[in-house]
């Protein structure tokens, strides 16, 4: 599980702020996938201007995931695909504070997997790219420097006239199912309260960290 995650919140910050397509005559999988190009690009570049010593400064890689993951990502649609049922059962105050937590989770797990792959390059397999007109799959392969290809596939959904990322499928793995499975079982055996008492004891910590 920490494994896989690693490596979502790695890839993750590839993302930034979806290209002006809306101008141009492409195809809904051809927006979605020039979101993720356009995207990737940017992120690489930041990523590429950042010295190497700075990687590991938390203020760093806090401003790198405010400017390029978090404007590219819908945060409350995973939380809620995360908690599945147990969102509808929520108050108003738990989904909020939940998703401030998840927020911050994989904020905080990413800053510690962010230096492993610095240098990830991307290949996109537009031949397999699928989409309705609102949801969106884009097929891609991530190549770590020093590492074997991973598959990842993006998905997206198309809110407020932009694209927007819900979720990784690493080589076959969804984040949001992994941490629905991760959570739920946690919830089961304590409560939804406990598992966000968890989360924001361990994020505050962190943060003094």
């Amino acid at each position: 599980m920490k494994k896989w995650i690693g490596i979502w919140l790695a890839v993750l910050l590839l993302p930034f702020m979806a290209p002006a397509w809306a101008a141009q005559n492409l195809t809904p999988v051809q927006q979605a996938q020039a979101t993720v190009e356009h995207a990737a690009n940017q992120a690489l570049k930041a990523l590429h201007a950042e010295p190497k010593a700075d990687l590991s400064k938390p203020a760093v890689i806090d401003a790198l995931i405010a400017h390029y993951v978090l404007p590219v990502v819908d945060i409350e649609a995973s939380a809620r695909l995360v908690l599945g049922h147990y969102w509808r059962t929520a108050t108003p105050a738990q989904r909020k504070a939940f998703v401030e937590q998840f927020k911050h989770l994989l904020i905080r797990t990413y800053g510690k997997s962010l230096s492993t792959y610095p240098g990830a390059k991307i290949r996109y397999l537009s031949n397999r790219d699928t989409s309705d007109g609102r949801f969106a799959t884009v097929h891609t392969e991530v190549v770590p420097n020093g590492h074997a290809p991973v598959s990842v596939d993006y998905g997206l959904f198309k809110v407020g006239g932009k694209w927007k990322i819900y979720d990784l499928t690493i080589s076959g793995l969804s984040l949001v199912q992994s941490y629905r499975s991760t959570f739920s079982e946690e919830i089961q055996q304590t409560s939804l309260q406990a598992l966000i008492k968890r989360l924001t004891k361990q994020n505050q910590a962190a943060g003094k960290g």
